[in-house]
């Protein structure tokens, strides 16, 4: 008989709310207290165990859009659960480096979340005009005191402390500069000493932590488009995805262009070293830890993909486990800060998986945590124990690994 609860609670209220809801058996069971307050508690039996559970997920839904958390106990594998409210996603996400705090984005504002308790707290609103384009992106510093975040085309650096911000890069699509502000977003190296970011004039430019430029590639090009840059785990070296716009979107003054390559700039010298040619569109664009592999999603759902820098040729990829000839399906993917783990973000029973980044698919496991969702967003603490997930329905993990 299958048995299953879970437990929220309002933290930011007057007072602690609590919303209790299990099943046992075909019986759904829904309770409610305040403080040390009695419970109140409804019943309802289904015919069918299965109606029980989905009315289960369906409330406990409810309940965190509302504003309730899960907070998991020391042995809890999942640390932190909640949901921002309405239909929002929680892409632009990111964990403090020291695990303590989420960093989320949603109605045009930028949120902090206590980990331990739940709370949550906005530091910054952009003002009204900019908030139909939405923040697509945010990301802590390496000391978590300041926040690097995308508003369209424009990236700016956000002091927490004093709440002043600065521009980083910027620019507007088809007027100085071709970039897709929903395809192109800045990164950092694994040590976030060095930040590549997306600039008028059709320039990727690599900065380092206080903001000074390190390197600067030009993109501009009539026919191609670049729709991904990344860092090397130690910032020596910049990926660079260019492809035709007549690949892309059936252009026709490009359907003569066949570019589709990813550029490996040494980013000390900013000469070129490499150009690894593609056979399909990909999504996230990176590097293995060891830097001499490409790591990337093929047709941006399945992978990841890794390729050689030197020649070009496939070194491995994640298989289906159900279709041994199938490829994985992949909707982001992140190594931990020291490259030993790497986390691959799926889709609903398979939302999540972490790997042994040598070994890969001998040492995968399934993590916790009903994760209803495609998984876009990850991000390790820096010492690799905590792991934050979003995707596109809103649900945001903070678990243990």
């Amino acid at each position: 008989m299958r048995q299953e609860q879970v437990t929220l609670v309002l933290p930011d209220s007057a007072g602690p709310k609590y919303r209790s809801f299990a099943v046992d058996g075909a019986e759904f069971v829904r309770a409610a207290w305040s403080g040390e307050g009695a419970a109140r508690q409804t019943r309802k039996e289904f015919a069918d165990p299965a109606a029980a559970v989905v009315t289960l997920r369906r409330e406990v839904g409810k309940a965190l859009r509302a504003g309730f958390v899960r907070l998991g106990g020391p042995e809890d594998p999942v640390v932190l659960e909640f949901m921002p409210p309405g239909k929002t996603a929680s892409r632009a996400l990111d964990l403090h480096p020291d695990g303590h705090t989420v960093l989320i984005a949603y109605d045009g504002a930028i949120r902090l979340v206590d980990v331990a308790t739940g709370v949550r707290r906005t530091v910054h609103a952009v003002p009204t005009d900019e908030r139909p384009t939405g923040i697509r992106s945010v990301l802590f510093d390496a000391t978590g005191s300041a926040v690097v975040y995308t508003v369209g085309g424009f990236t700016r650096r956000l002091d927490l402390v004093t709440l002043r911000e600065e521009q980083l890069a910027g620019y507007r699509q088809f007027e100085d500069a071709l970039f897709n502000p929903y395809t192109v977003q800045p990164s950092w190296d694994a040590a976030r000493e060095r930040l590549v970011v997306f600039d008028s004039g059709d320039r990727v430019r690599v900065l380092d932590a206080a903001g000074a430029q390190v390197c600067e590639v030009s993109t501009d090009s009539s026919t191609t488009e670049c729709r991904a840059a990344a860092l090397s785990a130690s910032g020596r070296l910049l990926a660079v995805w260019r492809v035709s716009r007549g690949l892309v979107y059936g252009h026709r003054d490009a359907m003569q262009d066949s570019t589709n390559e990813v550029e490996v700039w040494d980013v000390a010298t900013a000469r070129l070293a490499a150009r690894v040619p593609l056979a399909w569109e990909i999504g996230d664009l990176g590097f293995d830890p060891s830097e001499t592999l490409l790591l990337v999603n093929r047709g941006r759902v399945h992978g990841p993909f890794a390729i050689s820098i030197d020649t070009g040729e496939p070194a491995w990829h994640f298989t289906d486990p159900h279709h041994p000839n199938g490829w994985n399906t992949c909707y982001a993917w992140a190594y931990s800060p020291n490259g030993k783990r790497l986390a691959v973000g799926g889709r609903r029973t398979g939302a999540l998986h972490v790997y042994d980044a040598q070994l890969r698919e001998a040492d995968g496991r399934a993590l916790p945590g009903h994760d209803d969702q495609r998984v876009r967003r990850l991000a390790f603490s820096a010492d690799g124990t905590l792991l934050a997930t979003g995707g596109d329905f809103g649900r945001v993990f903070v678990r243990r690994v």
